[in-house]
């Protein structure tokens, strides 16, 4: 009786590690890492904004990286969902910029920050507004490379 209890006990660990197990790799499923190669000759400063989890409905908007020229880094891993912004300027100074259209947002200097990007948030004294692009990160992606060039 003693034997078949502990194979019991062992068999609910088993299974109970394999439900663990998928359910991270289902989490992993649901994000991408997000890697920027700066080709541009200079340094450069890179602020992303993203959902804060994997079915959230939260944004977030956080920088600074820091990318040497000539290198490749992955930022961090990233939920997917139907769009994801980033934003990049030479680091120090502002006069080379890597922006878009899609999305302003305030970003804050000197940094590092991380916020929760709520509706109509103003910019506070330490921050600029920024022109943020954007990409749709399909579901398969395991890595979304941006490449900075001059």
């Amino acid at each position: 009786m003693a034997m078949r209890m502990a194979r019991l006990g062992v068999s609910f660990l088993f299974f109970m590690l394999v439900g663990l197990c998928a359910g991270s790799v289902g989490a992993e499923a649901q994000t991408f890492n997000f890697q920027v190669c700066n080709q541009s000759g200079v340094s450069a400063s890179v602020a992303v904004s993203g959902l804060t989890a994997v079915g959230s409905n939260q944004w977030n908007v956080e920088g600074w990286w820091t990318v040497p020229t000539g290198s490749c880094q992955v930022l961090g891993s990233f939920p997917i969902s139907s769009e994801f912004y980033y934003y990049a300027e030479q680091t120090g100074a502002s006069q080379n910029q890597w922006s878009g259209n899609a999305l302003n947002l305030c970003v804050q200097y000197p940094g590092p920050f991380d916020r929760i990007n709520s509706a109509g948030y103003n910019c506070q004294s330490s921050e600029a507004l920024r022109e943020f692009n954007a990409a749709s990160i399909p579901s398969n992606e395991g890595t979304f490379t941006w490449t900075l060039n001059p």
